[in-house]
């Protein structure tokens, strides 16, 4: 029987600072690893429900944009598992799990389990996170120092399980090093600067004073760029201070 992978907690927002890695071996579990050192087989989490689902014709195929506060992903279902989100609306605040993919450089999660949860439940998972982030970042600080002292990955393995740390935490560093170093990073950012140019041209073209409405927005580049792209775009622009919402849902240039 094939091990079923951990899950873990992680904000959105490190999950994509971090790198996806599709092993060779076509049975093993692709993975995210974190810029903490952190392997991600499996992700879970809460979020809220930034827009209505969406469902192929046929039904076998679907996703949904989630937001846990940090960043957004999309959540992907096929064949039986589109029941997950046939009763879900925007606002929703949902629980989740699954194993985490990639398609057009753009990291996504295959959705497993999802439920709806109380407002209660966004607390304890960002306070739960937020301290599995902190040890995380404490042990891989410790990991570092020592592989930076022995040079050799075996040495310092040993020294990491004699000092209470994961030796695997070495593992995680010597990858990283070598994605880092082999990382198109030009090309990701090159993607992300595009779609947040092309959105602020639409707004700078179509508002006339009350700023132009987010659907509108969506209509204008549909053809050449996935929704999912825009609201990470409209987010991170908000965010950096080069677009305000005048009214809900309604942005304008700074």
């Amino acid at each position: 029987m094939k091990k079923r992978m951990p899950s873990s907690r992680v904000p959105l927002a490190e999950i994509h600072k971090g790198y996806f890695v599709k092993p060779e071996d076509d049975f093993a579990t692709n993975y995210v690893i974190t810029q903490n050192g952190l392997k991600v087989y499996r992700l879970k989490g809460v979020a809220t429900v930034m827009a209505d689902p969406r469902l192929s014709e046929d039904g076998t195929y679907g996703s949904v944009f989630l937001d846990d506060g940090t960043q957004s992903i999309v959540g992907i279902v096929f064949r039986e598992n589109t029941r997950l989100i046939t009763s879900l609306n925007k606002g929703d605040l949902v629980q989740f799990m699954g194993k985490l993919s990639e398609w057009q450089g753009k990291k996504q999660i295959n959705l497993e389990v999802l439920s709806k949860v109380p407002p209660n439940m966004l607390t304890l998972h960002r306070a739960e996170s937020l301290l599995a982030n902190i040890k995380q970042k404490k042990q891989f600080r410790i990991a570092q120092k020592i592989y930076d002292q022995e040079k050799n990955v075996r040495k310092a393995k040993d020294l990491a399980k004699k000092e209470g740390i994961n030796p695997e935490l070495i593992d995680s560093i010597e990858e990283l090093n070598y994605l880092i170093e082999n990382a198109d990073e030009t090309h990701i950012f090159d993607s992300d600067t595009v779609v947040e140019s092309k959105v602020l041209e639409v707004i700078d073209k179509l508002d006339e004073g009350e700023g132009v409405f987010v659907d509108i927005i969506h209509y204008e580049l549909k053809d050449d760029h996935l929704p999912e792209d825009i609201d990470n775009a409209l987010r991170e622009l908000l965010a950096r201070g080069e677009l305000y919402e005048p009214k809900l849902n309604y942005f304008k240039k700074a």
